[in-house]
Order: C-alpha cells, then structure tokens, then sequence
C-alpha cells in the first residue's frame, strides 16, 4: 500500500501502535524509575548528541553497543531548554536532574546537563538498550503487518550484522521519533504528565484488541468510525498509578482534569476515552501527524541498511517455521 493510499483504519491502527511504543520507551528509559524520568532522560540524551543526530557518518559509526560516542561529542543542554520543550515546570526539571545527578546517571555541568559514556556502557544500559531495539524492531513488524510500509527500500545487502546490531542507532532514531510523538499531546492537553495519563488510557482501553481492528473506513473520522465504545475497557486510577509509576494521588488529581474538560469518562469503576473524544481534530490531526513520523522513522532506518537486517532475520524465522 502506497504511503498516501493508507486507508482511515490503518492510520488509526498505526496511531495505536505508535501510543503503546511511544509508552514503552519512556517506561523503559527511566532507569528504573518513573516515566516522566523516562521522557527526561530520553530528551537530554538525545539533545546532547544532537552533533551525531546531524551526520550521518557519525551516525553510522556509533551505531552498535560497543561503539559508544565519546563525551566531547556530547553537547550539554540548559534545564530551562528541557523545561521549555517538555512543558514540564523548571523547579520539577531542576528537582529530578539534581536527583539522576546524585544516582550518578547525569552530570550537570556550567552550561547544562549531559548524559555521560559511563551509564550508557554499563550492563543495566546495554540490557535497556537491547529491550529498546527490540521494542522498534517489534513496531516495525507490526506496521508491516497491517500494509503501511510497503513503499520502503526494505531489500539489498544489510549494513550491520545480527551478531552485533545498530541499537545505538536505532535508539536514537526512535527517541527522536518519540519525541516528536508526544510533543502535541502536552502542548494541547497543557502538561506532560496528564498527557502521558491520557495517553495511557487509550492505550488501556484498547490493547487486548487485534492490530487490525481500528474501526471502519467507511464513516471516515466520524465517531462511527472508531473502535465502539462498548469495545474499549475502563481502567482503573491505580492501574494507571502501577502503570506509569506515578503516585495514585497524582494520577486521580490529573484524571479529574482530564474528566472537567471532557477529555475522559467514567466506565464502571475506570475510565475510557471514548470515541467522541478521539474523533475531535486534535486526535484526528494527531493521527495524520503520526503517519508522517512513523515514515520518516522508517525511512531513515530504511537509509542506514536497518530494514534488510530485519527482512532478512524475518525470513530466516519464516524459514525456520
């Protein structure tokens, strides 16, 4: 299927994909612990290596595991730049990196915070980095499954060998990806940590459904259109607290801001968004938005000889099926 012919369904079922993985990571980047640590982490990482983001040279030749880029490749970034871009308050960004600085995670610096080489050498680094390589590799399987990757170079002589794969690599791509995912989700809804609830909640609502069930293409984006409510399942406020690893008290004051302005609802004993709320063209632009992302993330690992490693380790297991 051509990247402009994705049918309404797949686009919604790749947006669903896209929430759950976008979950994923920032629950697995926090070095144990909660995810707005996750995405703070994720953001000065990736801001610090902004000088390899930018070359594709570099890129390629601090790909793998064993090939960690030195800290003089590594730019500091301020705590108001990260306070800005995650529209997370400056005084809670200052209280959790003095925090990663004390567990010898960061080193905060005169001109801002890096994440040094020592953390991202260590064994509990290269066991995190390994799930998220497995994490992307997974997404891209499925978003092949359902037909929305089929324009993409994906054949020839892969770059890398499955011995010793490009995590580094593909990490960095995909943070930048992931980034660039939940960057509307708390401009529009005010906060990082009620967007990272609400997108918990769609992602509790519908997971136990096949990925191929995303509604109908032909009431377009219509409520109609989506997954019936009667469909999704509530989730309760502890379960988003287990979840996400935020405190219960944080988790119900957010869901009781999210429920004021409409954004959720009461099923049962949990909450869902319902598909009222996902058909309003903030979702809807969302959704196309990510499209776009999820092309341009693929495309990329597409260019760095990714996907024929991955096609070629497909087929072995189809081979060995």
């Amino acid at each position: 299927m051509a990247r402009d012919a994705a049918s309404l369904s797949a686009i919604r079922a790749s947006a669903r994909l896209a929430n759950g993985f976008a979950l994923d990571l920032v629950k697995l980047g926090g070095f144990g612990r909660d995810v707005i640590d996750g995405l703070l982490l994720t953001a000065i990482s990736q801001a610090n290596v902004t000088l390899i983001t930018r070359s594709p040279e570099l890129q390629a030749r601090y790909a793998t595991l064993d090939q960690a880029p030195p800290d003089d490749l590594r730019r500091p970034v301020s705590l108001s730049a990260l306070s800005n871009s995650l529209r997370i308050p400056f005084e809670t960004v200052r209280r959790r990196v003095t925090a990663l600085a004390d567990l010898g995670i960061v080193r905060i610096q005169p001109r801002g915070v890096i994440l040094p080489s020592a953390p991202l050498s260590s064994p509990l680094y290269r066991m995190m980095a390994e799930a998220h390589y497995n994490l992307v590799r997974s997404l891209y399987v499925r978003l092949r499954a359902i037909g929305l990757l089929e324009h993409l170079q994906r054949t020839g002589e892969p770059a890398f060998e499955t011995q010793n794969p490009p995590m580094r690599l593909v990490n960095r791509l995909s943070a930048e990806y992931l980034l660039r995912l939940a960057e509307p989700i708390s401009r529009e809804v005010g906060d990082v940590v009620t967007g990272l609830i609400l997108m918990d909640i769609i992602q509790a609502n519908t997971q136990h459904l096949p990925d191929g069930d995303a509604g109908s293409d032909a009431d377009g984006w219509s409520p109609d259109g989506f997954v019936p409510d009667e469909q999704r399942k509530g989730v309760r406020a502890a379960t988003l607290s287990e979840r996400l690893g935020i405190a219960p008290e944080t988790v119900r004051r957010h869901l009781a801001r999210l429920a004021e302005r409409d954004l959720c609802e009461r099923k049962g004993d949990g909450f869902v968004v319902p598909a009222r709320v996902l058909a309003r063209e903030l979702f809807v632009q969302y959704m196309l938005d990510n499209q776009s992302h999820v092309h341009r993330l693929c495309s990329a690992l597409a260019d760095f000889g990714v996907l024929p490693l991955w096609e070629r380790e497909i087929l072995s297991l189809k081979g060995a099926a």
